[in-house]
């Protein structure tokens, strides 16, 4: 192998949000593309100096929890009503603040199974090598193992 090592991974601190964010800025203009930036708070600025995009999942797992909700109000209604009718306590056949639970249940329960096979999809856990590679002793390494000072 001749020439320089390629850059795996990179790890920076900073001491201030500005800083980071002008560094993401920098990076980006620099045409990296695969980056990301942990901070212990929001800031906002970051996302949008790390290239992120609306995502549509928000809105699919409102439109899940809805489908989900509906649904449970449906079967709620369908058991109760025109399955099986029984009076209790004097109360008519629809007495929907008896579904509540069972409402908020499917809709919890809509949303979930909205969300969670987007989630899997995009998910990439990353290899035991490939992390074990890219940071050794603390210091920053490249893929072919040289230390970046």
């Amino acid at each position: 192998m001749s020439g320089p090592p390629l850059v795996y991974g990179l790890l920076a601190e900073f001491s201030d949000p500005t800083e980071l964010v002008a560094a993401a800025q920098q990076t980006r203009a620099a045409g990296y593309t695969k980056f990301d930036a942990y901070t212990p708070f929001p800031i906002e600025e970051l996302a949008e100096a790390l290239g992120r995009h609306r995502s549509v999942l928000p809105l699919l797992v409102l439109i899940g929890g809805i489908v989900g909700g509906v649904a449970g109000f449906a079967l709620c209604y369908w058991t109760s009503v025109i399955d099986y009718p029984l009076i209790v306590g004097g109360r008519p056949f629809n007495s929907w603040p008896s579904y509540i639970p069972v409402i908020f249940e499917c809709t919890i329960l809509g949303a979930a199974l909205t969300a969670v096979p987007p989630r899997l999809t995009v998910a990439v856990v990353p290899s035991t090598a490939t992390l074990s590679s890219l940071v050794r002793g603390g210091n920053a390494v490249t893929a072919g193992g040289a230390e970046l000072s």
